[in-house]
């Protein structure tokens, strides 16, 4: 990434909100650019004078030393009584007005705020609402073209329409009020649908980041082998032209899902597709190689025996979340096994037998995976 790009998602770094390939390159960077350093200390300054823990009364003092490094004496001259103020902050000036100082100043904010809620509120009603609902699309670099045209700054993509970007592009799609999808270079992304209780799109190939903030099986990305189903979370989803993808969880939890077959996918954790095959066995990044290349052998390979027995023997107690999703892709004699094996992991509820998860009792798969603590999968609705 060059300084534009890395200035772009400093905002994000601050707020740990990136992923970690992208979290080292912008640290990497950091390291040797004076400028983007010098520009995520102003970030980082603003950010910790705004937290309410810093016990001052005034944003504002102070910050002119810790941020230019030169001592300002900030000073405020009235300019109509209890109206107007104006600030003077080193060669910067200021005017405001105070609602304090003023009668009915506090009523006032508490209407504006009101309003501004209200109008998001339509916004989001008719934006819905309407038959030729879009996505805004935001340059980050480059030259993204949407349709046949290429986008400048800002642009729009409205359903059925492709965005891509080629080698030195990247742009960002705000997905209504549900959230925000990164685009990489060389991908294409067409929007299918966006309606109240339904946003999709369409990942051919190429990489994305989305950060999501729906309600659970709100926003779906299909890719030529499976659908990528959100359930409130943050991850990247990278597709090779051949269909082939890798999908990585930063926080939240993802559903991969394919005719009936299902991969759940919490923080932390990855997932390989391939087209036409279902999707893979999810597993922790940090997981043994050997355990990690007997997962892709497993779902994937012709050797399934011999990489169950490595799977077996390489896990490690977090390593029940793949277990977890081999009971349900193995004959009833390997269930056996494999549930031995998760026993021996991890202390169970008495109320989980052999028995029933042999014998693929739904409700008692679901109390299994609770137990390991990644949250509830009871009223998650995926259709």
């Amino acid at each position: 990434m060059n300084c534009k790009e890395i200035k772009y998602y400093l905002n994000d770094y601050a707020d740990g909100h990136l992923i970690d390939e992208m979290r080292s390159e912008i640290s990497n960077h950091l390291l040797f650019c004076e400028d983007c350093r010098s520009y995520y200390n102003d970030i980082k300054a603003f950010i910790n004078e705004a937290e309410p823990s810093s016990g001052k009364s005034d944003f504002w003092e102070g910050i002119s030393e810790r941020r230019t490094g030169r001592k300002f004496s900030p000073k405020l001259f009235t300019i109509k009584p209890e109206e107007k103020f104006y600030y003077e902050w080193g060669e910067k000036s200021y005017l405001y007005k105070d609602p304090r100082k003023k009668k009915g100043g506090w009523y006032v904010i508490a209407l504006a705020s009101f309003a501004v809620l209200l109008g998001i509120a339509l916004g989001f009603y008719f934006f819905t609402q309407s038959s030729a609902a879009f996505w805004p699309v935001e340059k980050i670099l480059g030259t993204p073209v949407v349709g046949s045209e290429v986008i400048s700054d800002h642009g729009m993509l409205k359903v059925g329409e492709w965005i891509e970007t080629d080698e030195k592009s990247r742009a960002r799609l705000k997905a209504g009020l549900i959230g925000e999808i990164d685009i990489f270079p060389n991908s294409r992304v067409q929007l299918l649908e966006t309606k109240p209780d339904k946003h999709r799109i369409n990942l051919p190939y190429g990489k994305i980041n989305a950060a999501i903030w729906a309600p659970p099986g709100v926003f779906f990305v299909e890719i030529p082998s499976a659908t990528v189903i959100d359930i409130g979370c943050m991850y990247n989803l990278d597709v090779n032209t051949d269909g082939s993808g890798i999908l990585k969880v930063i926080s939240g939890c993802v559903v991969i899902k394919s005719g009936n077959i299902e991969s759940i996918v919490p923080a932390n954790a990855v997932c390989k597709t391939k087209k036409s095959f279902p999707p893979g066995t999810p597993f922790f990044e940090d997981a043994y190689t050997e355990f990690k290349n007997a997962i892709n052998e497993f779902d994937f390979g012709e050797e399934r025996d011999e990489a169950l027995n490595t799977i077996l023997n390489e896990a490690r107690d977090k390593d029940v979340l793949s277990l977890w999703h081999i009971l349900s892709k193995v004959s009833s004699e390997e269930k056996e096994k494999v549930f031995s094996r998760i026993k021996g992991l991890t202390v169970l509820p008495e109320s989980i037998t052999a028995g029933g998860i042999i014998n693929g009792d739904k409700v008692m798969m679901i109390e299994l995976w609770e137990s390991f603590g990644y949250g509830s999968i009871k009223n998650i609705n995926l259709n």
